[in-house]
């Protein structure tokens, strides 16, 4: 499944609003980056989403998505203001409706599209969700269907949003927080839908005794919380560690961790952050994505691939634009950034420890070189061409696509098996 988190304030070493998610979908599911322009509509005119459509905003904002291929809607996004949201599934004892509706990365989209900032989104995203409710199938191949938590991020700081049906809670996150498919707000949420508890007592599932309703506890589906429980800890844990000082490559490092929790009913693997194995259904990180915000500038820090243990993050700031790429498909192609790396990734891991050991301290270092690239960069000149921003930027990505095809061809061209007990010996 996924995994999001952030961190704020004095969690931080420089006082900037960190953001970052895996998106953790089937084996196979291409994801890509696309960046949609701000946009005027008509009066009246309406915006056909992945299965429905609903009445179009007389403006939307220009939105960068990192998207499953096949979705109008994303995984993870940012607009130009500097608002950032990262979904998560979650599951309730109210099944969500398999029927086609508005879905959670519908709705993420639509959010950052119609808002400036978390408040806003929060508003925009509760009134669509109370209006539309949420429902449709989720899966790539197999069927799918869940309900919705969100992180928003923006640079004065980040909120949780958990949505069950057409009801929400949410919580402003304090220091640090994540969310793992499972839900995290009990009693302490700040705001709350209208219907709540009357819903929970129409559901069957709460008997108004007086004591403080803790939503998790009322509507959770503790059957298929096991993972996200387990992944939310650790996050939790990672984020503890590095705690008033966290900077925007300890979330690259949490987002790569392959601590596996224990083996869950009918599979031989526990849950983890990082993951890509052909073994379960929903067994791949197909993207991951990191920000870090600060009032006036955001840079985006995207791999566009699956697997952040062996992505390469790039910056991308939305002024600026998007490096150019081919957008993948369902099957396999020579071309597009994210086939091109997964053909990449399944040569590393057969590959011995030694070739993988040289490729990861080469991909650190070329990082570490972003990096630094982008805390050097001028602020934008005067003129808004952005020109010097443009320039580092597409520097990045070329040479973190020349890396890639260096590495590709090399390995390609190498017996990548790891050897066997009777050849080291």
């Amino acid at each position: 499944m996924c995994d999001t988190l952030a961190a704020v304030g004095a969690a931080t070493a420089d006082g900037s609003v960190l953001f970052a998610k895996n998106s953790d979908r089937e084996y196979d599911e291409a994801q890509y980056l696309e960046l949609v322009p701000a946009k005027r509509h008509r009066s009246g005119e309406s915006v056909r989403l992945t299965y429905v459509t609903i009445e179009q905003a007389r403006e939307t904002h220009s939105v960068l998505l990192s998207k499953p291929h096949w979705i109008w809607g994303a995984e993870i996004g940012a607009n130009s203001y500097g608002l950032v949201v990262g979904n998560e599934a979650i599951f309730s004892k109210i099944e969500a409706s398999p029927d086609p509706g508005v879905i959670g990365m519908d709705y993420l989209r639509l959010a950052l599209e119609r808002s400036k900032d978390v408040d806003e989104a929060i508003d925009v995203l509760t009134s669509l969700l109370r209006e539309h409710g949420q429902g449709g199938n989720c899966g790539f191949r197999r069927k799918l269907s869940y309900h919705n938590s969100y992180i928003l991020a923006d640079p004065r700081g980040a909120s949780v949003l958990e949505t069950v049906d057409r009801e929400w809670v949410v919580r402003p996150i304090q220091g640090h927080g994540a969310i793992s498919n499972a839900m995290t707000i009990g009693a302490d949420f700040a705001l709350a839908s209208p219907t709540l508890r009357p819903r929970a007592i129409e559901a069957g599932i709460y008997d108004d005794d007086g004591l403080p309703f803790a939503f998790d506890a009322v509507f959770q589906d503790q059957a298929n919380a096991a993972s996200g429980r387990f992944r939310h800890r650790r996050a939790m844990d990672l984020l503890s560690l590095r705690n008033g000082s966290l900077q925007i490559s300890d979330m690259f490092k949490i987002l790569r961790d392959h601590e596996e929790g224990l083996p869950l009913p009918g599979r031989s693997s526990g849950p983890r952050i990082c993951t890509h194995t052909q073994e379960s259904p929903l067994g791949q990180t197909t993207a991951s994505w990191a920000a870090s915000l600060v009032p006036g500038r955001a840079v985006h820090w995207v791999t566009g691939t699956a697997a952040p243990c062996t992505g390469l993050f790039k910056p991308v700031v939305l002024a600026a634009g998007l490096p150019a790429q081919a957008p993948p498909g369902a099957s396999e192609d020579a071309v597009s950034l994210w086939w091109r790396h997964e053909q990449l990734r399944r040569h590393l891991d057969k590959a011995g420890q030694g070739m993988r050991d040289g490729f990861y301290e080469e991909r650190d270092s070329l990082e570490a070189i972003f990096l630094r690239r982008m805390m050097e960069c001028p602020e934008d000149a005067d003129d808004g061409s952005h020109a010097e921003i443009r320039r580092v930027v597409d520097d990045c990505w070329l040479e973190g696509l020349a890396f890639e095809d260096r590495w590709h061809a090399r390995l390609a061209t190498t017996d990548c098996r790891s050897p066997t007990a009777t050849e080291t010996t």
